[in-house]
């Protein structure tokens, strides 16, 4: 495609804001009454199925986000198809933090605007992520609600017989902000991430590891012949819990395995290392499989409030960070659920993530194309989860993997793999091909291993305490192609070729050329609810499961 010529700006300052606020008592500006924009996807989709309780008090303490556009959208979508596409002068040429803000992120003076509004309301700005795109802050229900010209109320949700506050309408701003705001996060509380991970039923702790082992899995996906061991590269999990180091030092000492020690990046204040809650089990077993695939990576676990607006955050942080070239995510929701404010907050992060050569993996969810089984919106839903249906990560789907000793014997798809059609977002280009007829973004990319029956050994806390137990989901599949992705920057890295980056494009391309037949699994039997495996790619399995050494040769060959 022809090329862009970028002027980027030299490193910016992070922003330093104050907090501001105003008295209790302040009235509000005319700026309050004057001609406002409704933002659209603003109202979590529980309110319609859930009975209004009660008016949320009027002096109760509320933190949200307001979620600011990115500019040069046209450019930059031109920008990650240039950054991804062998050939193009653009190629592997990834931007900083610093220089995707200059070119593409909100400016100061829309930071200014906005917190100007804000502290005319009488709230209180209580930080600016650092590429600009998240402006938190603090208020009174009735401040948030005057600010945003809408209503809190308390609701009663009889699905999952919880309590939660909402806006009764959607979010508006003053029409002079429109062009800068893309969205409000926070206005409810209803929304919340879980993990996709599976055990079999008869899964009890045991004092010695079952299941598959690092020697079996890097053996049938051929992730131990890449000759790497993930050194010099970081993996950022993507967490809403903690986990407890004694555990993770105890797969490591079983299994003979030794790397850099696991660091928590606390977000928002939160770190529950010291006290791990139900999560506890998910986030263990992230970390022991990219252990298990790349022992020399960096893992910094990202912990963050489980809430919209934690989940916004810790997307922010992580890309402003810049420190992993891979994330794994094992936490989603089902779309249904999920605000398109939300989803399309944490998407421009994802974006950012794309610029700077970040490759994202996120598991596509345990319950198949009925992804809101669990939630609110019931199993009569067809539908997908996100983060997985983002199109700028790649989700990953699951299979029963049998071996023959610790070499691959054959696959089938796992019955309750993610997958199916996102109603958000629309087909992206590299998608075009595969034989599905589909006008949207359809889920999962790729796969691995996920069918708790045979499941994984992990070690984490059981009924009785730390011991090793069994454990499939989704949630397995994701770090174990993070891993992978760690093995393959360090290889494209002594070669002095750039990282991964965004995966999609390269992976698709890869096999419609024909040229990376054998760097797949075709996984061609089984299937979901609403589909089967087949035959090249499928909603169920995508692409397939990797034979890495043969993969990563063929990407490396691609990819000059």
């Amino acid at each position: 495609m022809q090329s862009r010529s970028f002027v980027l700006s030299a490193a910016l300052a992070v922003v330093s804001l104050a907090a501001v606020s105003l008295s209790a008592n302040a009235s509000l500006t005319p700026q309050a009454a004057a001609a406002r924009t409704a933002l659209p996807d603003t109202m979590s989709p529980a309110v319609s199925h859930s009975q209004r309780q009660d008016t949320v008090a009027a002096g109760q303490p509320l933190t949200v986000s307001v979620n600011l556009k990115l500019r040069n959208a046209a450019a930059l979508d031109r920008f990650l198809t240039a950054v991804s596409t062998p050939g193009d002068p653009l190629y592997g040429k990834y931007l900083t933090p610093d220089q995707f803000a200059a070119e593409f992120g909100p400016t100061q003076g829309d930071v200014d605007r906005v917190t100007r509004f804000l502290t005319s309301q009488g709230l209180t700005v209580t930080g600016v992520s650092a590429n600009r795109q998240v402006v938190n802050i603090g208020g009174t229900a009735d401040r948030i609600a005057a600010a945003f010209g809408t209503h809190e109320s308390m609701y009663l949700d009889g699905e999952q017989h919880r309590s939660f506050h909402a806006n009764d309408t959607p979010a508006s701003v003053p029409s002079d902000l429109a062009d800068v705001v893309a969205g409000v996060v926070g206005l409810d509380d209803h929304t919340s991430r879980t993990t996709r991970i599976a055990a079999p039923d008869a899964s009890t702790p045991a004092a010695t590891p079952g299941g598959y082992g690092p020697a079996q899995y890097d053996g049938a996906y051929n992730l131990d012949k890449l000759g790497t061991n993930g050194a010099g590269t970081t993996v950022a999990l993507w967490e809403f819990d903690g986990y407890r180091s004694s555990d993770l030092t105890a797969y490591d000492r079983r299994f003979g395995l030794s790397g850099p020690a696991v660091r928590t990046v606390p977000v928002d204040g939160a770190n529950y290392d010291a006290h791990p809650g139900e999560g506890q089990g998910e986030v263990e077993l992230d970390s022991e499989i990219v252990r298990g695939v790349a022992p020399g990576a960096q893992q910094l676990v990202y912990e963050a409030p489980n809430s919209d607006q934690g989940e916004v955050d810790m997307a922010a942080r992580i890309v402003a960070d810049n420190k992993a070239s891979v994330i794994s995510i094992s936490w989603g929701s089902c779309e249904p659920d999920t605000t398109v404010s939300i989803m399309t907050a944490v998407n421009n992060s994802f974006k950012q993530a794309a610029a700077q050569g970040i490759s994202i993996f996120s598991a596509s969810g345990d319950d198949g194309s009925r992804d809101c089984t669990r939630s609110a919106s019931g199993p009569g839903v067809a539908a997908v989860d996100f983060p997985a249906s983002s199109p700028d990560n790649t989700g990953v789907g699951g299979t029963n993997l049998r071996l023959n000793g610790n070499t691959y014997s054959a696959e089938t798809a796992w019955k309750t793999s993610g997958g199916g059609t996102s109603k958000v977002f629309a087909k992206p280009a590299w998608q075009n091909g595969t034989g599905v007829n589909a006008a949207r973004r359809t889920v999962p990319d790729v796969s691995s291993n996920a069918d708790p029956a045979t499941g994984f050994a992990i070690f984490t806390q059981g009924q009785a305490g730390p011991s090793w137990q069994i454990i499939g989901g989704t949630s397995a599949a994701a770090p174990l192609w993070a891993g992978f992705t760690a093995l393959y920057d360090q290889k494209a890295k002594a070669a002095g070729r750039a990282a991964l980056g965004e995966v999609n494009p390269k992976l698709y391309a890869l096999a419609n050329s024909g040229a990376g037949q054998s760097a797949f699994h075709d996984v061609t039997t089984g299937g979901n609810q609403d589909f089967r495996a087949r035959t090249g790619y499928d909603q169920v399995t995508g692409l397939g499961t990797p034979v890495s050494d043969q993969l990563a040769d063929r990407l490396l060959a691609a990819h000059r």
